[in-house]
């Protein structure tokens, strides 16, 4: 053991798997225990009803009850018609009178090796954490047997489950396996102190890797509850029991025993930056220690609290690991390369990581593309992480990471109590520029001003004032760091200004057409006053409820007709629609003062629905039209998506949202060819509809009129509006 200074963690030092070499007190046994009768399923909130709703994907139309397709239904099912996938999701989603004697058939065929040709333990969580959900203790034996078989895919299946089986499997899989273990983990914890009576039979038993297992997981449990509440907990089994288990708590050994890492043939600790304590740099022992603990599976790394806090030079040394992965061929089985980037990276990292998202998508390296975003952006979290997690929502960025991106930026919001576009606001940088939009750049000898008009094109000043072209390139009079360090400093401001401009004047627009609202004092901080965001929002029309105001260069607020408009304290503030505005009274106003917009606001196209259009879900007049592909695709470029790949290759239409859950579908034939978008270049348009359940609508429900979706009448004015001006595109 290395003699290292006390200002060193003492993780460093000690190691979590020097505890391996010490010597373990012999096993008291106790044999002859019976475990308890299983107990009731425990759920999370909320968690049964997620599992139910697992069925309803893939499940096309949602017919009545009483409808003969359910009878149509039992009989496929009965002869085997019917998929094994799909009775497993008939059972949850059917009614009583069609599928409620079936189960015992559906069972006795899973007892079977191979049905149907097809392995029955193919089934996923779509099938079987609904039949778990739905059914509990009677399928309780099938939802094991899948779970033993694919303990890493399927054990999240077992985790309302409690009984001494179950928790056996549990305690094996903490010890014994990676990602299973981390299932083992989560129902330990969840059954906490329930489950002591049911591991006790093993950790008190004959058998060795049974009994390891079993005192395992009683010692995460104890490292959760306490020491005493699980000594407690396992005197239902007596005191000699009860005895047993204190003494294998009491050992000293880690709750999951931990093997020493062997360090990969790429990676030679020695060449590595040092990592710097108040005692000094970490000697070769202490280094090889870290970098062995950052190669476990942990999430966090063991010790990563202490190590953050008394160690300098993290990220630099995660970031050598990596290079040293790369240059090896970025080998698999190392995703904890990746991981520590996340624990340990700093502003820095996220410069040198988000690159990464685009260049290995463009490599077809998605699940590694997927680790940055969740694994290191995501787990940095910073306002910088955070904004390139937002520059990869948009439409622009390629595909593979766009939905991963979204789930970060939607999870990093709540952790702040934020809606996702409070959140955006929060992460506009302001580039470094003082409060009146300007930064001074300085050459040593010369100082120049910097600044962005309202059309956000920069403008340089010298030192009297007098305005330049542009920056000039450093002289031989300048300081020869200072200069050289400015220009290229302007040269990044022009572009981050660029960046952000483009950003901002798409959520701009979609706040107008969507209606994003802002509070006064949201509107204050984040629109009027930010260097660069209030020069795009000098160039609009805003609304304080139903009153419509112009922001003046000097940052007051007019009317129409050019009166001080005193801005409401409670009233919410948003980008107006012409659809609600005197446009031509706007107009004349923003002529006059040679206002150019950063988007079509006032000079917009606006549409109504004709009045018998207004009780109906669907748009007809639109339908039995003929289009091109190429029309299609360019309405997906904008607020639409392409409908998923179906089983025959094909993109049936496009669609997009005008609501919570609630979207305009359009359906095509013969559809967008997935990979040759030209194979078809006329598309007829089947069928224009409002759309609540997406997915059952593409997948099969298409000839079906969605019962629970609004009228078009009943939909906002605005969105209607854009909607029909975005569809005119097509005919």
């Amino acid at each position: 053991m290395s003699d290292l200074p006390p200002a060193v963690p003492s993780v460093l030092v000690d190691p979590p798997w020097a505890g391996e070499s010490r010597s373990r007190p012999a096993p008291v046994v106790v044999p002859g225990l019976t475990p308890p009768a299983p107990g009731p399923l425990t759920w999370e909130d909320g968690e049964r009803e997620r599992w139910i709703e697992k069925a309803s994907f893939m499940i096309f139309v949602k017919y009545p009850d009483d409808d003969p397709f359910w009878d149509a239904a039992r009989e496929r099912f009965l002869s085997g018609e019917t998929d094994y996938r799909h009775q497993a999701k008939e059972l949850v989603i059917g009614p009583e009178r069609a599928f409620g004697d079936l189960l015992p058939l559906f069972l006795e065929r899973a007892e079977e090796s191979s049905w149907q040709g097809v392995n029955l333990y193919g089934l996923d969580h779509y099938e079987l954490m609904p039949l778990v959900a739905h059914f509990g203790p009677r399928v309780r034996d099938l939802a094991v047997r899948a779970a033993k078989r694919r303990p890493a895919d399927l054990g999240e299946v077992l985790l309302p489950y409690l009984d001494a089986e179950v928790a056996g499997l549990a305690a094996d899989w903490l010890v014994r396996l990676k990602t299973a273990g981390r299932i083992g983990r989560l129902w330990l914890l969840r059954h906490g102190l329930d489950a002591v009576p049911h591991l006790v039979p093993d950790a008190v038993g004959k058998r060795r890797a049974s009994r390891d297992a079993a005192a395992a997981g009683l010692r995460l449990i104890a490292e959760e509850s306490g020491r005493d509440a699980v000594v407690a907990a396992a005197r239902v089994h007596g005191d000699l029991a009860a005895d047993a288990v204190a003494g294998a708590l009491d050992a000293g050994i880690p709750a999951v025993p931990v093997k020493e890492p062997k360090l990969p043939p790429w990676l030679d600790p020695a060449a590595l930056p040092r990592v710097a304590t108040p005692a000094g740099d970490l000697d070769g022992t202490a280094t090889r220690n870290l970098v062995k603990l950052a190669m476990l599976p942990d999430d966090p790394m063991p010790g990563a609290e202490a190590v953050r806090a008394a160690c300098a030079g993290l990220p630099e040394f995660a970031w050598a690991i990596f290079e040293a992965w790369r240059a090896a061929g970025e080998p698999n089985g190392h995703a904890w390369v990746l991981a520590r980037l996340g624990e340990f990276g700093d502003d820095g990292t996220v410069r040198r990581a988000a690159p990464l998202v685009r260049e290995w998508i463009a490599a077809r390296k998605h699940v590694k593309a997927g680790q940055v975003v969740e694994d290191v952006l995501a787990r940095i979290g910073t306002d910088a992480a955070l904004r390139e997690l937002a520059l990869m929502t948009r439409r622009s960025f390629p595909g593979g990471a766009r939905g991963d991106a979204s789930l970060a930026l939607a999870r990093a919001a709540g952790r702040r109590g934020l809606t996702d576009e409070q959140l955006a606001d929060r992460l506009v940088p302001d580039l470094g520029l003082d409060a009146d939009g300007t930064l001074t750049l300085d050459y040593g000898p010369r100082r120049f001003v910097v600044g962005f008009d309202e059309q956000l094109r920069p403008y340089v000043a010298d030192g009297d004032g007098k305005r330049r072209k542009t920056l000039p390139k450093p002289g031989v009079k300048d300081d020869p760091e200072l200069a050289p360090a400015a220009h290229r400093r302007f040269a990044a401001l022009k572009k981050d200004v660029r960046a952000v401009a483009a950003d901002r004047i798409v959520r701009l627009e979609t706040a107008m057409v969507t209606g994003g609202r802002w509070t006064a004092g949201e509107f204050r901080e984040f629109v009027v006053t930010h260097p660069l965001v209030r020069q795009l929002a000098r160039r609009l029309v805003w609304t304080a409820g139903t009153d419509a105001f112009r922001i003046a260069e000097d940052g007051s607020f007019a009317t129409v007709d050019d009166e001080t408009y005193t801005l409401p304290e409670g009233a919410p503030i948003g980008v107006a629609h012409p659809l609600r505005l005197d446009v031509s009274a706007w107009s004349r106003v923003f002529a006059d003062y040679e206002v150019l917009q950063p988007f079509p606001q006032l000079a917009r196209r606006v549409a109504v629905l004709r009045e018998d259009e207004r009780d109906a879900r669907r748009l007809a007049r639109l339908e039995g039209g003929t289009t091109s592909f190429g029309a299609v695709l360019r309405l997906a470029r904008q607020h639409w998506e392409r409908a998923p790949v179906l089983d025959g290759g094909g993109e049936p239409g496009v669609f997009r949202r005008v609501g919570e859950k609630l979207h305009i579908a359009v359906e095509l034939d013969p559809g967008i060819a997935a990979g040759a978008p030209d194979s078809s270049p006329e598309q007829r348009i089947r069928r224009v509809q409002v759309v609540t359940d997406l997915d059952a609508w593409w997948w099969g429900g298409r000839d079906a009129e969605d019962p629970d979706a609004p009228r078009l009448g009943d939909l906002d004015p605005v969105i209607v509006s854009e909607v029909l001006v975005d569809l005119a595109t097509l005919t």
